[in-house]
């Protein structure tokens, strides 16, 4: 399989290499990256300093606050996560809200109410392609989208009556209490290349793990003999306290120009040429290969690209040239490709779930002990 960089200017896509690894940059550049990522490492501990000596104040909701969130930067299967909890707390018969910042949306400073529960009110160019994504997904869950999610949380209570809101990529965002600190690694991928942005992809240390109240594995279905051995290294910070194993199911495939279903059998030993601008595409990659595809190209794009007239034709231009028999992306980019694509080739998307295995009973334990508090007004 080629694995192609693609979208943004040149240094973009350098550095987004050597960020994942995969590009050795030049000594004056690696010197100067090192630096940043020092002085990240000290403003992210000035940061939580001022949390801990009290002088930037936590505030509390008057309901229970789920946090999901990561290490790195995207790409750990946060948005999987947060819909399968936001849908088990439904079958609890609980209210449930999700807060996100909204990243890579426009206007997302103040508080924007992204669906009441009965799908989006606006743009995914507005406000993010993940919320997006989560208020097409979620019937009877309002999403809410702002930099401040404690303003975002107040709406949420006040406006919607949510008794459990789920801060989507939280662990980062100390301003707002919560009960349950849920922190999502990827089993193929954990840390990068072990260095803090912009050298690496880590947002923050690994001892910071000793805040989390969990830690869910991700992708574990792909890791292999490589397990036992993070685990090991895991428990170093984080104890004794829970870690879930999470699997990646497909659970269909959608292809885009009829807007159909198909089984996951269609690209049983089809040559396919894949696209993503996600935290993780070697993943994505990696769960097409399972499903029995020869995946000829692997096209990579930035996070959260948004795609562009230009970036379609390339791609078609590439899917003929390696031979591919149809082209496929996750959800998530082909809602950012909008009305920029013409299909002369099939467009599928893969539609996954979540499963935790053996594990789904402990976790289940801990959420409801969590409603337990909540109703006995712990």
């Amino acid at each position: 399989m080629d694995m192609i960089v693609m979208g943004g200017v040149p240094w973009q896509q350098t550095l987004y290499a050597s960020m994942r690894g995969e590009k050795r940059l030049g000594g004056c550049t690696q010197a100067f990256l090192a630096l940043a990522s020092q002085g990240y490492r000290v403003a992210r501990w000035g940061h939580a300093l001022s949390y801990t000596a009290g002088l930037r104040r936590q505030h509390r909701l008057p309901c229970r606050v789920v946090s999901i969130g990561n290490l790195t930067l995207g790409g750990t299967g946060k948005t999987p996560l947060t819909l399968w909890m936001a849908r088990w707390f439904q079958h609890q018969g609980w209210r449930v809200a999700v807060l996100s910042r909204g990243y890579g949306g426009y206007g997302t400073g103040e508080t924007r109410v992204v669906s009441e529960g009965r799908g989006p009110v606006c743009s995914w160019s507005e406000v993010g392609d993940e919320p997006y994504l989560l208020a097409q997904e979620l019937p009877g869950v309002p999403v809410l989208v702002g930099a401040c999610r404690v303003l975002s949380g107040r709406v949420a209570c006040e406006q919607f009556g949510a008794q459990v809101v789920l801060l989507d990529d939280g662990f980062q965002h100390r301003a707002l209490q919560r009960e349950m600190d849920m922190v999502l690694i990827d089993a193929t991928n954990p840390f990068g290349h072990g260095a803090l942005v912009p050298r690496g992809n880590l947002r923050e240390p690994l001892a910071v793990l000793r805040r989390a109240s969990a830690l869910v594995l991700a992708r574990t279905e792909l890791a292999g003999e490589t397990l036992p051995g993070l685990i090991t290294q895991l428990r170093r910070w984080h104890g004794q306290r829970p870690i879930y194993h999470m699997q990646t199911v497909v659970e269909a495939l959608w292809h885009v120009g009829d807007q159909r279903c198909e089984d996951v059998t269609v690209l049983h030993r089809q040559r396919v040429v894949a696209f993503a601008g996600i935290g993780n595409p070697d993943a994505f990659a990696a769960t097409l290969q399972q499903l029995g595809c020869e995946v000829a190209a692997l096209l990579v794009f930035p996070d959260h690209h948004r795609y562009t007239v230009a970036d379609w034709r390339a791609i078609l231009d590439l899917a003929r040239q390696y031979g591919g028999e149809c082209v496929v992306t996750t959800t998530k980019d082909a809602i950012r490709l909008e009305s920029t694509w013409r299909a002369s080739i099939p467009l599928y998307t893969v539609r996954i779930d979540v499963t935790f295995a053996h594990d789904e009973k402990p976790l289940t334990t801990q959420l409801q002990a969590l409603l337990d508090d909540a109703g006995s007004g712990a």
